[in-house]
């Protein structure tokens, strides 16, 4: 897979959404974020990923510095680390299909593993965000979405 990027997030403090188990959940941690001038900031600044310890879907969003207005959401510690990313439609059988071949190319790399509970410090998940705006959506009928699997360096 050629268009795989090799991509060094930072340890940073984001909010939580905690457990999202229904779309009221997701829409409400998605108004509340959106409020957030982040303009002045780098992105990609939210991320979401199955939380395979706790069962749900989770969502984070990395707020400015000296940010303090939580609502009724978490600030917790993310670990940062290696990535291998790649792009696909945002439907969920291209963003598996994807993964799975990212998964392909890091574990052919000779340079990289897949990041374990036995390689990594830290436990990771695989994560996705979507990169277009939602008039992209509106005009194409579909989200592109970057997909994030954790890796080491070996």
């Amino acid at each position: 897979m050629q268009n795989i990027r090799i991509i060094k997030i930072p340890q940073l403090k984001v909010v939580s959404s905690g457990a999202i188990t229904n779309m009221e959940e997701f829409e409400a941690f998605d108004k509340w974020w959106s409020k957030i001038d982040v303009s002045h900031y780098i992105t990609p600044r939210d991320f979401m990923w199955y939380n395979e310890k706790e069962k749900c879907m989770e969502w984070v969003f990395a707020v400015p510095d000296n940010y303090n207005n939580f609502d009724k959401y978490k600030l917790i510690d993310f670990p940062g680390g290696l990535y291998a990313v790649a792009t696909s439609k945002d439907t969920e059988e291209d963003c598996n299909n994807t993964k799975e071949q990212i998964r392909k190319w890091v574990i052919e790399s000779g340079c990289f593993e897949l990041s374990t509970t036995n390689n990594d410090i830290t436990t990771r998940y695989t994560m996705s965000h979507v990169i277009t705006p939602k008039i992209f959506n509106t005009k194409m009928g579909y989200h592109l979405t970057d997909n994030f699997v954790p890796i080491v360096a070996i």
